[in-house]
């Protein structure tokens, strides 16, 4: 009974090493795995932060280019309010030195045609400050995804 109690603990032996063996494999490819799942988790972080920074930029960049954009255009409607008041006055003046209807004729004729120049002009200067508005934004957007590492 001796010899077969003996082979029993050496069996025994054997399979309590083999189970230390296995624990310590799973042990270790489990740490593996939860170390690389660490960096998975530390890399995605970083990307996402960084995109957060550029999307944050961009939104910045954006809304200082449409105020920049409101400024121009208001500073444009008041030029061509000024220009207007100082037609509008100069022509004052000029009818009252008027002395027949001819002249009448010719200086609301020229009120006229200024008046129309300066709105033409008005309406250019609004549309490329209008333009200029609608394509920075994209502008700012381009910038901040060329600026996003690759993945």
């Amino acid at each position: 009974m001796s010899e077969a109690k003996a082979r029993n603990e050496a069996a025994a032996q054997q399979a309590k090493n083999a189970a230390e063996t296995m624990a310590r494999s799973a042990s270790n490819a489990a740490r593996q795995t939860g170390e690389r799942l660490t960096e998975q988790a530390r890399e995605g972080v970083r990307q996402a932060s960084v995109a957060s920074a550029a999307g944050a930029d961009a939104a910045m960049r954006t809304g200082t280019s449409f105020a920049e954009g409101v400024q121009d255009m208001t500073n444009a409607w008041a030029h061509y309010a000024e220009d207007i008041m100082r037609q509008t006055s100069e022509a004052s003046r000029a009818l009252i030195g008027c002395h027949n209807l001819t002249e009448m004729f010719q200086v609301q004729a020229r009120l006229l045609r200024g008046n129309l120049q300066a709105s033409l002009d008005q309406g250019t200067r609004i549309a490329e400050i209008a333009s200029r508005m609608a394509t920075r934004p994209f502008e700012a957007l381009k910038q901040a995804s060329d600026a996003r590492p690759e993945r």
